[in-house]
């Protein structure tokens, strides 16, 4: 099992750096972990009051940006460039469920999967390819991060959200595909997997029975690691606050069935 050594403070320092759904979560706690390494941040999320709040908190910049739209993904990182010279790291975090606050994860999902299905990929799955797509020009020649949150959903089932899961798994196959063609160009990415995180997407009964829930500066700090690990293509599991994060390994599909 491959380990992930803690963070490297000095690739991140002086980092120009874009947090999406920073407005909360996981996206908060990873812009104010980045401003304290010395990086150069902006908080981008579609709630200009919370990226804002969050902004104002941790002492960077806060933008409006709709992942699932292209035009919105190239004026704000043409606004970032413009503003701090370039960029270094994106950091795709923005994310969604179709479960609806304040339901239980023993709630059938099938009523809602089909009102939340295109919000869902919208953001979980165009805005990594957008992300990706919009910061090449900018990522390249520069070293340029990228790192995506994914989930153990997108790993193993997720009865609950079964279109959540979706959406992870293809993050998370996006990543492993695209980075050979990005390493070409000198541009790393990779996945981070959670487990189950204190943040408001958790369902409240999941909150009150869960043994073990990592907290969103748990996440964070994870994030930092695998951005300056030095990986691409990597897919970390970071599944409990109780275990290391590590770096997942897939069987090798071409081999064959097992024996």
């Amino acid at each position: 099992m491959v380990e992930l050594a803690p963070v490297d403070e000095a690739r991140l320092s002086g980092a120009v750096a874009v947090v999406t759904g920073g407005g909360s979560g996981i996206g908060a706690a990873l812009g104010a972990r980045l401003v304290r390494a010395g990086a150069v941040v902006t908080i981008a999320d579609v709630d200009d009051d919370a990226a804002e709040a969050v902004a104002a908190t941790v002492g960077c910049d806060a933008a409006h940006l709709d992942v699932g739209d292209m035009a919105s993904w190239e004026q704000v990182l043409a606004d970032v460039a413009d503003r701090h010279g370039g960029v270094d790291i994106v950091c795709l975090n923005a994310g969604v469920g179709t479960r609806p606050r304040g339901t239980s994860v023993a709630d059938d999902p099938i009523p809602w999967m089909r009102s939340g299905y295109r919000s869902v990929m919208s953001v979980n799955v165009d805005g990594i390819v957008f992300g990706t797509l919009a910061a090449l020009p900018y990522l390249e020649g520069r070293g340029g991060r990228i790192v995506a949150t994914a989930s153990v959903a997108g790993i193993r089932p997720q009865p609950p959200d079964p279109v959540y899961a979706l959406s992870k798994a293809a993050v998370i196959g996006f990543v492993r595909s695209v980075a050979p063609s990005l390493n070409e160009r000198g541009i790393e990415i990779n996945a981070l997997c959670p487990g189950s995180v204190d943040t408001p997407l958790m369902p409240d009964d999941t909150r009150l029975v869960a043994k073990t829930m990592s907290t969103a500066d748990e996440i964070a700090e994870a994030i930092s690691g695998v951005l300056t690990s030095g990986d691409s293509g990597g897919v970390w599991v970071a599944s409990s606050p109780e275990l290391p994060v590590w770096r997942y390994e897939f069987a090798p599909a071409t081999d064959g069935p097992p024996r």
